[in-house]
């Protein structure tokens, strides 16, 4: 069987290199070290992990595509049930405002009922 580096098994099977090396490390492939320090693996060890790529597909590394900043990006269209659960958490939230709102006028109401904190004479500190 021929002995592959990590560069090619990453380029000829569906894994990534950190995978790999991380499953070389664990002792779940077995490889051996060349006398410079390199890995190589067996393409059968390989193969009982992992599968191949596809051939004719070549591994897309592009960089994704750059959005111009001058045009307004478009919102892809809302299904209707996250339209339907939007209207019920804004129902919900309108209802705790209102909610709010009230306990806010009652404690102003209350607020209004108690004497002012200055109408309790202060103790002072000397007796005479």
């Amino acid at each position: 069987m021929p002995k592959l580096s990590p560069r090619d098994a990453v380029k000829m099977y569906q894994v990534s290199r950190a995978t790999l090396m991380r499953a070389l490390s664990d002792g779940k492939i077995s490889a051996a070290k060349s006398d410079a320090g390199h890995w190589q693996i067996d393409a059968a060890e390989l193969r009982r992990l992992y599968q191949p790529r596809p051939t004719g597909k070549p591994v897309d590394r592009t960089k994704p595509e750059q959005v111009n900043r001058r045009e307004t990006p478009t919102e892809p269209p809302l299904d209707h049930a996250l339209e339907l659960r939007l209207a019920r958490a804004e129902a919900a939230l309108d209802a705790e405002r209102e909610k709010n709102a009230l306990l806010q006028q009652n404690l102003d109401d209350l607020r209004r009922m108690l004497p002012p904190p200055d109408a309790v004479p202060r103790r002072r500190w000397w007796p005479w």
